[in-house]
């Protein structure tokens, strides 16, 4: 049995030069990726802030979720857009060292994240949505007895809508929620009908 001891030695320095720059690569990328998103943080927080966003989530009620958190609205969404970036940035990173499980499983995360982004608006809209019409029948039938239960039935039913689409928006529990969508607007147009 001959043992080429040259050989391996000129593998392993092969690996080696191989290796190291692809490291060097990987760490720039990250270094700049997290740098990216730093600065991109602190702008979404303060571009939401400025166009009112924080007074618009108020508006939805879905400012009561985030009573006990230390974000509030804008911030925390410029959160999410920070860990999207730095999502990114490994999914870029790791692609460095060519195909890999890391990757292939970073690459479907960061797919996922504007079905997230969409969900999150959609809730916010259906509470904002909610919000109004609750109000106004509440003021249209404030004298009746029955007003304020269908102000609250209807603010139920139209965050209920906005949950079920927001689950569908990010693939959660399709086969539960669809039909669940479909015999809630059924029974609305049974009892609209009668």
């Amino acid at each position: 049995m001959d043992i080429n001891i040259g050989q391996g030695i000129s593998d392993a320095w092969r690996m080696i030069a191989t290796f190291v720059p692809r490291l060097v690569a990987f760490l720039v990328v990250l270094i700049i990726g997290w740098i990216v998103a730093k600065v991109l943080e602190k702008i979404v927080d303060k571009v939401l802030e400025r166009v009112g966003f924080d007074r618009a989530v108020q508006r939805s009620g879905v400012h009561r979720w985030l009573e006990r958190s230390q974000y509030d609205a804008s911030s925390l969404v410029a959160r999410i857009v920070y860990y999207a970036i730095i999502l990114v940035t490994l999914q870029i990173a790791f692609s460095v060292f060519g195909p890999n499980p890391i990757s292939a499983l970073l690459t479907a995360v960061v797919a996922w994240l504007p079905m997230v982004i969409v969900a999150i608006v959609i809730v916010v809209v259906a509470g904002a949505i909610a919000r109004a019409v609750g109000d106004i029948i509440r003021s249209a039938l404030g004298g009746l007895s029955y007003g304020r239960f269908l102000a609250i039935a209807a603010e139920v039913f139209i965050w209920a809508l906005g949950i079920i689409a927001a689950l569908n928006q990010i693939g959660v529990a399709t086969a539960v929620t669809i039909p669940v969508l479909i015999a809630a607007l059924a029974t609305m147009g049974a009892i609209a009908a009668i």
